[in-house]
């Protein structure tokens, strides 16, 4: 019901259901999500990620889910737990350039260089030539190889 009632705009009958629906089955990882996002498109994206990083917290073998908790933590500046579902991205799926990638930025942000380049360096070996890690590799000021 509450989808339905996003659908339709009415967000206050939205949020009472979807809220119900939390209250009824709180390890239900739809409804985490489903919320998450109702919130997010009524910019209420400080609690939307609670409801991302608590699907995550459900699921933490479901590779989108973590990766999509990890980037929400990112965005609002919780980089240390950013870093942890990173890492739990990498462990899902070591050979995925892209988590390496990921988690080589985190490190970046948090000014532990040489882990940062050795995430781009791993993304590198797995996808060659990828712009992105190549010029954040660029912006730490180390080489490619090691």
């Amino acid at each position: 019901m509450g989808d339905i009632f996003a659908r339709l705009s009415q967000w206050s009958e939205a949020e009472r259901f979807q809220r119900a629906a939390l209250e009824a089955q709180p390890d239900h990882i739809a409804a985490h999500l489903s919320y998450g996002t109702m919130l997010a498109r009524n910019r209420r994206t400080e609690e939307a990620f609670q409801y991302r990083v608590k699907a995550a917290e459900l699921a933490p073998e479901d590779y989108a889910l973590v990766m999509a908790a990890a980037s929400s933590l990112r965005l609002h500046d919780r980089k240390l737990e950013a870093e942890r579902w990173y890492r739990q991205a990498v462990k899902l799926r070591p050979q995925e350039a892209r988590a390496h990638t990921n988690l080589g930025a985190i490190l970046h942000l948090l000014g532990r260089t040489q882990e940062a380049a050795n995430s781009y360096r791993e993304a590198l070996r797995l996808q060659p030539d990828d712009l992105t890690t190549l010029s954040n590799l660029a912006k730490l000021g180390v080489p490619a190889i090691s």
